[in-house]
């Protein structure tokens, strides 16, 4: 299978360059990690809380300890608060947004917590920003987010540094700096692989589904979609009348023997196109064998099925096909019958729309027949 289908090619941001392609994969995303992402963001903050104890030992007086507690319950009380809102974006892209952002504004509490408490050890400070880097990182998220994200902490701890330790320790300050950039820089690889294969394996997913479902010539559903689908309406759609129209190519057989396969192909996707541009969006066509196709028309009585049924007629019969003759179809058009206390099997809805598309050929063809 070529990679590069016309739907999810990527760009160099890791994301397709199709925005329909892009908003399927979010909400694919959205429910495979959500749960996990909130579930991460409030073990960050939890963890971040508990680190008041350490803060005792740094404190020296109490004031000061109860300035670091409130910072740590306030980046506690975000982390919640995150967890509970993240949920209720409708576009996930917002969700990890609010995620980065949440992350972001720990990281700036930790670092008025750190001046608060007038913490010198620069080794703790180091530890303490790798483990905020691999937090940005081990949570869901875009790649260009995260990486963002640790830019940011790398930068501000680097002022920090700077502006707070003692010159003397200039050169330990730019070796960590360096240390902490390689984790950077290593962890947005590895993201942007993982993100760029996951992408790659809901593509090939959906290439799989969208093969199963649609008829390989024509790019319409195939048999077995219009089946299932059709199964749906009549279990769910209790009180709204829907119609079934049956069409069959005329004279098809000879098109193919006279003009060759491959003209007949060209009718074929010629006229499917045809219907496609004529028919609403909610209405279902598939090809249902050879040369005969079917179409649903939902909360549509028959008499307004059989008037959509005769402009289709005539807009296939307006179609010209290249090397051939001109095209006509004959077309049948029932009802779905819900009796008081049966309904209808697909298999006799299907049988009487067949029923009166023989007739529409047995009365000279080009034309539609429904149910009085």
């Amino acid at each position: 299978m070529e990679y590069k289908h016309e739907r999810f090619t990527l760009n160099w941001l890791c994301e397709f360059r199709d925005k329909g392609a892009e908003a399927d994969f979010m909400d694919y995303e959205k429910k495979a990690s959500l749960s996990i992402v909130k579930f991460l963001t409030l073990l960050m903050g939890f963890i971040f809380a508990m680190f008041a104890l350490s803060d005792y030992y740094y404190s020296g007086a109490e004031h000061i300890f109860l300035i670091s507690l409130s910072l740590r319950g306030l980046a506690l009380f975000i982390a919640i608060v995150t967890f509970s809102v993240v949920g209720k974006f409708q576009r996930y892209d917002q969700t990890l947004l609010m995620i980065t952002l949440a992350e972001l504004t720990i990281f700036a509490i930790y670092l008025v917590n750190l001046y608060s408490l007038k913490a010198s050890d620069p080794d703790l400070q180091f530890m303490s920003l790798m483990l905020f880097i691999l937090a940005v990182f081990l949570i869901p998220n875009r790649w260009k987010n995260c990486l963002i994200a640790g830019s940011i902490l790398l930068i501000s701890y680097i002022v920090y540094g700077a502006i707070f330790e003692a010159p003397s320790s200039s050169p330990s300050l730019i070796q960590r700096s360096l240390y902490l950039l390689v984790c950077l820089v290593s962890c947005a690889f590895f993201l942007y692989g993982r993100e760029s294969s996951e992408r790659k394996h809901f593509a090939a997913e959906q290439l799989l589904e969208f093969m199963s479902i649609t008829d390989r010539l024509t790019g319409i559903y195939n048999r077995g979609r219009f089946e299932y689908i059709l199964g749906l309406w009549i279990k769910n759609m209790r009180h709204d009348p829907f119609c079934l129209v049956l069409y069959d190519i005329d004279n098809f057989k000879r098109v193919n023997d006279t003009f060759g396969h491959s003209a007949g192909d060209r009718v074929l996707v010629g006229t499917s196109e045809i219907v496609s541009a004529n028919i609403r969006d909610d209405d279902i066509f598939a090809r249902w064998g050879g040369e005969e196709f079917v179409i649903l028309f939902g909360s549509t009585p028959l008499e307004r099925a059989a008037d959509l049924a005769e402009r289709l007629r005539k807009a296939v019969e307006n179609y010209s096909a290249a090397d051939t003759e001109k095209v006509t179809v004959s077309i049948g058009v029932v009802q779905y019958r819900r009796e008081e206390n049966t309904e209808e099997r697909i298999e006799e809805f299907i049988r009487r729309a067949d029923e009166k598309m023989y007739e529409a050929k047995n009365a000279g063809k080009n034309r539609v027949m429904a149910e009085s």
